[in-house]
């Protein structure tokens, strides 16, 4: 298999992926889980692109996924090329992009907190989404008389934590994709696949009734059997 060809599945297997949780995230409304992490929330968010051969749409909004016209596309053949994502775990909150063709995660925004709360605050009050690669702001401290080389050392401090808190964020976000992207392999591999997972994705792909209970029963089976298996 030359390079392109390799590119090419990748490719399609992504598409699949996303699609995969974009139909998941609708049919349980935004609650997913897996075995190593416990249930999280995860829809899209912001922006779905599609495509089909050179023609792709690309549609935006607070859930793009629910638009008339990203439905309309599937049913033209379209499938996802990269979705912005949600993710919420732990009262934490982040959003990012998945892309098919490499399945990187593109734009990360993670939660951070203000430094200048005070300690009347309630806890996460002042959070909000920040890209992890936009700079960092620090608020120096705010007795007066400190000297330039406290003001250094408390800015350093402020900067190694925030740093350190941002990594083990995304360290967790990337478990969590790489949970979901294994529990997929293992659906996509199995004779589930086929006699459940596909006809539930072409029935909603339609606008037809899923059964979700019945589908979690079918898929929680598929996947006790998978990791059952001897590696």
């Amino acid at each position: 298999m030359d390079l392109f060809e390799r590119n090419e599945l990748r490719r399609f297997v992504g598409r699949e992926l996303l699609l995969w949780l974009w139909f998941e995230s609708e049919l349980f409304e935004g609650t997913l889980q897996t075995k190593a992490h416990g249930a999280f929330g995860l829809w899209i968010e912001g922006r779905l692109v599609m495509s089909q051969g050179q023609e792709a749409t690309t549609i935006r909004g607070s859930q793009p996924g629910n638009h008339r016209e990203a439905k309309e596309a599937l049913l033209r053949g379209k499938l996802p090329d990269a979705a912005s994502l949600h993710l919420s775990w732990n009262e934490q909150d982040a959003m990012f992009t998945l892309k098919a063709e490499t399945l990187n995660i593109a734009g990360l925004k993670l939660p951070r907190k203000r430094r200048d709360e005070t300690p009347g605050d309630a806890p996460g009050a002042a959070v909000s989404l920040t890209r992890i690669d936009g700079p960092v702001k620090k608020a120096r401290p705010k007795k007066r008389g400190n000297t330039a080389a406290d003001v250094m050392a408390f800015e350093s401090d402020e900067a190694h934590e925030d740093f350190y808190e941002r990594m083990t964020m995304t360290r967790e976000i990337e478990s969590i994709v790489e949970a979901l992207y294994r529990d997929f392999l293992s659906l996509r591999l199995s004779p589930a696949w086929e006699a459940v997972i596909a006809p539930a994705l072409e029935a909603w792909s339609s606008g037809e009734d899923v059964d979700a209970d019945a589908y979690a029963k079918s898929r929680a089976k598929a996947l006790g059997a998978a990791r059952s298996r001897p590696s």
